[in-house]
């Protein structure tokens, strides 16, 4: 508990992801961590996949309940927010940009000897690149240096660079879902 002139208390409650603050005659709840809830953009992600689902106010709370365990998208946290859209994905929800939510590489490796890795990388790997960048919220110093390790260049130029890059991005995402995972369930 915490004074300051009489005026303002804080109250910290063990196991919880909540702090209780008293100011002055009003009493403010700040959840912290991943129980935070989401943004604006990130609501009004959720009511565009119901409307391009086409579920009724019934179905889509059903949803929110059985996959995040709340009754709104005002109360979704983040872990929640992304069960719901894997949900809707499945449901076959494609989200905004080209690729879906959760895009996975589509063909096949292009083999060292062959000419086409020298070809311009395409407009599909630096999207998906910027979907990699996003999930691992990397500055673009980090972003650089990675490349520099992985390609000996800034940035990648052409189809095999691209490849190299992604496929280390998602070595990586993978890694920290395992470990995640890991604590989580010791």
């Amino acid at each position: 508990m915490l004074f300051e002139n009489g005026i303002f208390c804080q109250y910290g409650v063990p196991n919880s992801n909540h702090l209780f603050f008293l100011f002055e005659t009003n009493w403010f709840i700040i959840q912290l961590g991943d129980e935070m809830p989401i943004g604006r953009k990130k609501k009004a992600l959720v009511h565009i996949a119901k409307e391009e689902l086409h579920l009724d106010e019934e179905s889509y709370r059903q949803i929110l309940k059985g996959v995040a365990g709340v009754e709104s998208a005002t109360r979704l946290s983040r872990e929640g927010f992304e069960k719901v859209m894997k949900r809707f994905q499945g449901m076959g929800f494609k989200g905004l940009l080209p690729h879906p939510y959760q895009p996975i590489p589509k063909g096949r490796l292009i083999p060292s000897d062959s000419p086409q890795g020298l070809e311009s990388i395409t407009s599909s790997q630096q999207d998906f690149i910027s979907f990699l960048l996003e999930k691992l919220t990397w500055k673009e110093e980090h972003y650089r240096a990675f490349c520099a390790r992985i390609i000996k260049k800034p940035g990648p130029l052409t189809k095999r660079d691209g490849q190299k890059i992604i496929i280390g991005m998602m070595a990586i995402l993978r890694k920290r879902a395992l470990d995640f995972q890991k604590r989580r369930n010791p």
